[in-house]
Formats: structure tokens, sequence, C-alpha cells
């Protein structure tokens, strides 16, 4: 009688699994008829693919815990490529709570042969009590066409339904580049763009409350475009700038400001060099780069006390190195590939005299700059909370006497950083410096530098680290130094 009963719950739960459809992660399918479904795809990071973007490990949604205010793109399909004649269908929205929010469209979608995904867009308009449930919820209420049936025939997750709930957001923003160099005329324009990964309040952002100013010329700061996650903005110069023998600068600082957390690049240089007479078919920094080799490095030697034993010696390490593309009227600008056409238009130019070292992955990796992440013991090596690990551009040639090619001197391109811990502290380092570089055997080039840096929380002011690079890694272990500039390990 047990035994019985146990078969014939068994025979149960496969029929119904047997009966039940489950397509949830398949945008179009023929084999049973056509429905209409949500097809919101969520990432284990909390991040919404947006269509078509498109991955078979993952399952449609049924519940969304929104917790940023970029616009919400929420696909809806219908599943079968084989419908003929326009369509239409109608969804409910309610909301739970008193959330401002922007449904486009209000209630109506629309189809064809050769649209079988439409989208309803949900905006966010204003902040919103955090303390509250707010709750949007949707639901599919109609289809013009009889053949096809609303949400998937599967009683566990039809996704005819969908709920979203609106957690409180993290407000952050950045700046995407740290260092602009302009030519210093008279109605020159330059941009730079704010970065809000999580998404922001346009009435909420006002350049005079999240920007500090330390002005060295005449300029104009105003907004030029912006979507749900960045901002660009135009720097218009007021006034010549001209004379190549003296070093113009305008710094923008980024800060906290009603809830919005600066962080990454926190500190934009605008800089005019000093312009000195090269001649550009030197080519001095071809000799540290080989785009043929996406991992093609430099490598470098670090005077330390890293282990704090009290004993210094050189450290080696290495950092992935690239050109640095310039515009072909840069006056450093060099041919590097015209891609076979006569179109000048497409063509490729790099500074005949400066390097940068930069991952060759994404922005949630770095490399090693002047083996900064070994000069502290809590870094977050991310992208997003360190970017001052990739340092681009970073040193600049100037060859002896404008023209030779095996000697001259080295500067490291003064610039702000920005490193964080794996604790969120987040600091802003300047750094600088200078050396000299010469040809040490054929092919073999060495580079002999210091490398000041500046924060007066982490190092008490300015410190000073010795260095040797080298473009490739053949080169004669290093004699030790007598100089007292051995750099120890920090905490951030």
């Amino acid at each position: 009688m047990k035994a019985t009963k146990i078969f014939n719950i068994l025979l149960f739960c496969i029929l119904v699994l047997s009966c039940s459809k489950d397509d949830s992660n398949k945008l179009f399918d023929d084999s049973d008829g056509a429905y209409i479904r949500f097809f919101l795809l969520v990432n284990s990071n909390n991040q919404v693919l947006e269509y078509p973007e498109i991955s078979g490990g993952l399952v449609a949604v049924s519940l969304y815990e929104k917790n940023n205010v970029r616009t919400l793109k929420i696909p809806v399909a219908i599943s079968s490529t084989k419908i003929t004649d326009a369509t239409t269908a109608t969804f409910n929205s309610s909301i739970v709570g008193d959330i401002d929010l922007t449904i486009t469209p209000q209630s109506t979608l629309t189809f064809s042969p050769n649209k079988l995904v439409d989208t309803i867009y949900v905006s966010i308009n204003n902040r919103w009590d955090f303390s509250k449930l707010q709750q949007l919820k949707l639901s599919l209420t109609s289809v013009s066409n009889e053949k096809i049936s609303i949400g998937i025939p599967n009683v566990l997750e039809p996704n005819n339904e969908l709920t979203i709930n609106f957690s409180e957001p993290s407000f952050q923003y950045t700046l995407e580049k740290n260092r602009i160099e302009i030519n210093g005329d008279s109605g020159e324009e330059v941009f730079f763009k704010v970065n809000f990964p999580l998404g922001y309040f346009e009435n909420e952002i006002n350049e005079n409350d999240i920007f500090t100013f330390l002005n060295g010329f005449d300029y104009t700061l105003s907004k030029e475009k912006q979507d749900d996650t960045s901002i660009t903005y135009k720097i218009k110069l007021n006034e010549n700038i001209q004379n190549d023998d003296v070093f113009y600068q305008t710094v923008i600082n980024l800060i906290d400001n009603n809830g919005y957390l600066a962080t990454g690049n926190k500190t934009l240089q605008v800089v005019k060099p000093i312009k000195t007479q090269r001649d550009i078919s030197v080519n001095t920094a071809s000799h540290f780069y080989n785009l043929a080799d996406q991992f093609y490095r430099t490598y470098g030697e670090t005077w330390n006390d890293f282990n704090k034993d009290g004993i210094c010696q050189w450290t080696s390490y290495n950092a992935f190195t690239y050109p640095i593309v310039v515009s072909a009227d840069n006056p450093n600008a060099i041919l590097y590939d015209d891609k076979g056409t006569t179109d000048p238009s497409d063509d490729i130019y790099h500074d005949a005299f400066k390097i940068g070292f930069k991952t060759p992955n994404t922005i949630t990796t770095t490399t090693n700059s002047f083996n900064l992440k070994r000069w502290f013991s809590n870094e977050s090596t991310s992208g997003i909370n360190s970017p001052g690990f990739d340092v681009n551009p970073a040193l600049e040639f100037f060859p002896e006497n404008g023209n030779s090619t095996t000697k001259g001197t080295v500067l490291v391109i003064p610039q702000y950083i920005t490193i964080a811990g794996t604790n969120g502290n987040s600091y802003s380092i300047a750094i600088s410096g200078d050396g000299t570089y010469e040809e040490y055997s054929p092919g073999l080039f060495e580079l002999k530098f210091q490398l000041k840096v500046t924060n007066d929380i982490l190092f008490g002011g300015t410190i000073t680290a010795e260095y040797l690079l080298y473009n490739n890694n053949s080169y004669p272990d290093p004699q030790d130094l007598t100089t007292s500039n051995c750099v120890t390990e920090y905490t951030l």
C-alpha cells in the first residue's frame, strides 16, 4: 500500500514536469505555440542585460530588486518567429509607495514580423522615501492576436507579471580621465566626462556644487550633453596662452556633494606643457611598445625596503606599456598606420616621445605602473577604485640636442592619480619626477629616474623613490645604491 502511494506521487510529479514548459531562458521558441511574456535578465551582479544582449545561462525573472536610478529597460517578447501580422499587447502598472516614475509606453506594446521584442522604459524622476516600501507591479493583460497566449505555459514561472522593488541606491560619480593637454589657442574647445555608474537625478547636478577649481587661465565651463549615466562638459579657452616657456595648468576637482560620492578619478588637470623643439623622426617612444604583442611589457627595478627589515634592495616589476595616440596636428605626432588607404581621416598617429602604462583588458583590472601595487599592503587593484595604477600617459622623452637617437632626459608627467584600499579609503596622489635615459647596449634602453609622490595623509608630504626601467628583460643586475631614497610599504 505504501509503495503504491509513493509510486502514484512520483507518477504525478513526472506528469506535471512533462506538461510544464520551462522556456524562461529562451527568447524565441516555435516548438509549442506562441506566447508573450516579460524577458528581464539579471546577472549575478544585479545588472540588467539590455536587449539584444542575451545570456543562455540566465533565466528571465519575475522579481527584480533595483538599487540604482538608471532608466530600467524591460524587454517584452513574443516567443514565435512565425507571426505574420502587426500585433499589439496591453499591460497594467501599479505603484506601491510614493516613488515618482515615468513609464513609457503607458499601456500598449507593438510587435510585427520584424519586431518580436518591444521595450517598457521605467524612469525615476526624483528621490523617494527610502524608509518605505516602493514597488512597481506590471502585468500583461491582453494581446490582439488570439493565437498568442499570455505568459509561458508554465505554472511555475509564466513571466506574465513582473515586480520591481526599489531599494536605497548608492550615488557615485567619477571623472573619466585625469589629464587633458591643450594647445592654448583662444577659442579652443576640449571635453571631459563625468560618469555616474548607478545613474543620477539631473536637477541635483550643478557644476558649481560638484567641482572645485584652481584656475591657471581664463576659460568657460558648460554642460555639453548628457545621458542616463554620464554628463559631458566643455572647456572653451577665452585667451591665448602661447608662451612655450611657461607651464599652464587648471585643476578641476570632483567633490562629494548631496549624497553623491566621488570615486575613482577625482582630479582633472588641463595643461599646456612647456614646448621643446624635438625631431619627431627620432621617435624615442617606439622603443618601448609593440602593439603586435598585446602583452608587451617594460621591466623595472625599485629601490625599496618593502619587507621593512631595514635592508634596502632592488625589486623587479613589469607593466604593460603602450603608445599615446594623438591627433595629426599634435606637434609630436608621427604616423603609425594609414590603414592602407589614401583617406587621411582614418590615419593613426602616436606621440613620438610619450608612453603610458595601462591594462590590455577591461576597466576592472590594472597594470603595475611604477611598481605602485607593491607600495601598499591593502590596495584595491580594480580600475574602478584605483584607476591610478594605470598611468597613461606616464613618461616623456627629451632627446639630447633634440635629435639624439641614443640618450636624453626623461620626465615623469606630472599628474594626480587615485588609489584606494580594500577598506574603501581613497587617496589622490600627485606624481612627478625626472631622470635620464641611454641606449645601454644595442636595442636595450635604460632609464634612471626618481619618482616623487605627494599626499599629506599617506606620506606626510612628498617622498622620493629611485627607479630603473628597461624596454626588455635582458638587462644586467643593478648595482646597490647608497641613497636614502628607500621606499617602504604603506597602509591605505
